[in-house]
């Protein structure tokens, strides 16, 4: 029996792709009411939080990739023992 049709696909899938994509969004959606409030001359403090989660959900989204990328290393390093 041959098998010419099996396709073995041996790259690492990312496993926190789906949490960079909701960190993203949030992050997005507090742009948005970021703007609007700014537009609206919004309280000061609440312009400063809003501020301070975007910078902390930007850190948290830069250390889910780092963390995809060495997990990927891993990955690449195991199926070089193979």
């Amino acid at each position: 029996m041959k098998y010419d049709n099996v396709t073995i696909d041996l790259q690492p899938r990312p496993v926190l792709q789906e949490l960079i994509e909701d960190l993203t969004n949030k992050m997005l959606a507090q742009k948005r009411v970021l703007a609007d409030l700014e537009h609206m001359n919004g309280g000061s403090n609440l312009v400063r939080g809003l501020q301070a989660d975007i910078e902390l959900l930007d850190q948290v989204i830069e250390r889910c990739y780092a963390q995809q990328e060495l997990i990927n290393m891993r990955n690449e390093q195991l199926i070089g023992l193979n």
